[in-house]
């Protein structure tokens, strides 16, 4: 993405060009090539990239020095940042990434797609459901040669003529593919023009069924992976940033219930811990924990055409006992006074 918007022309994409090209002149210089590379580094880095550019930018915009990869005593691991504000504070930064499974699993779908991508035929294309991705691959070759001897044995000319072919809910000639594990159908459909030539195979794809939607177990791994990466007992306390780019919203009930768990009352309300039904990320059945993790930074749903108008929402443990980062002025702090949180900015 960002050698797109290095060699593009279009005055479309110029203000967004711009901002990130202010935005890494302003990297100290010996940290500058780095930042560039892994921006160019493909899309899953690059949005991982963005997300620390942007709070380097927004911690040194709000007046604060900001150190890159700052030495930690006892340690050769270097956080992301360090700030330098009221209370100074380490800040990691974190993406909220697809679990390995799920990069296979469309890894293996994209292949197929490819495979079937290269197939034309005339008068008729196809609606394309994947209702199940197998394990191993599919037998790409397989579906293909199947595919094409049920479209030879169409009627396309009687598809053609019919009206209704494009309506919600009507009844079309439909095959379905299983084979280990993989549940696949396609759905017949006319071309535009009756003297099409050599159209695509797949003309719509999707998913074949609805899906649950889970964005509580995506940030369970982001925080999970940094709350104890540093140790416990540091100079300052660490705060953690989480870009949470999920395929549906990511909300702040679901940041809410990992943070705090989940219970009958609001999280500020809850007296008891063994009243939890869930465990938090800071909120056990046995007590508080991660004191030294205060605060927590997400952002829902940022990406390069919004990054000026998305603030980020600032969660802060209720334990009495933590050092807390109030003065982060570029991010709106939550209340969780409420079943409903509140954002106070």
């Amino acid at each position: 993405m960002f050698s797109f918007l290095d060699r593009t022309g279009s005055t479309y994409y110029e203000p967004i060009r711009d901002l990130l090209e202010t935005w890494v002149g302003r990297v100290p210089a010996e940290h500058r090539a780095g930042v560039v590379g892994n921006l160019m580094s493909g899309d899953d880095k690059f949005e991982s990239s963005l997300w620390e550019l942007y709070l380097y930018a927004v911690a040194t915009g709000s007046g604060d020095r900001v150190e890159i990869h700052p030495d930690l005593p006892g340690t050769s691991r270097h956080p992301d940042f360090l700030v330098h504000g009221a209370v100074p504070y380490y800040l990691e930064a974190v993406a909220v990434g697809r679990s390995p499974e799920h990069v296979a699993a469309d890894r293996r779908l994209g292949d197929l797609e490819a495979v079937l991508d290269r197939v034309r035929i005339d008068g008729v294309t196809l609606m394309f459901h994947f209702h199940q991705l197998g394990p191993r691959p599919v037998p790409a070759a397989k579906l293909r040669d199947q595919l094409v001897r049920w479209l030879d044995s169409l009627d396309t000319e009687g598809l053609a003529l019919r009206t209704d072919a494009f309506q919600v809910g009507a009844s079309r000639p439909t095959f379905r593919f299983e084979d280990d594990d993989w549940i696949l159908t396609f759905e017949a459909l006319p071309t535009k023009s009756r003297k099409a030539r050599g159209s695509p195979l797949i003309g719509i794809r999707g998913a074949g069924r609805a899906k649950g939607v889970d964005n509580t177990t995506g940030l369970w791994r982001a925080l999970d992976s940094k709350a104890n990466k540093y140790g416990t007992q540091l100079p300052y306390p660490l705060i953690t940033a989480v870009l949470s780019n999920t395929e549906f919203p990511t909300r702040d009930y679901h940041v809410s219930a990992v943070l705090y768990g989940l219970s009958a009352s609001p999280p500020a309300s809850v007296i008891n811990s063994a009243d939890l039904h869930t465990n938090g990320h800071w909120r056990t059945t046995n007590g508080w924990r991660r004191s030294h993790n205060p605060n927590v930074v997400v952002a829902a749903s940022l990406n390069l055409h919004n990054l000026s108008t998305v603030t980020p929402t600032l969660w802060t443990t209720l334990d009495p006992a933590a050092t807390i980062v109030a003065d982060i002025t570029w991010a709106d702090p939550v209340s969780v006074s409420a079943h409903d949180p509140q954002s106070l900015g």
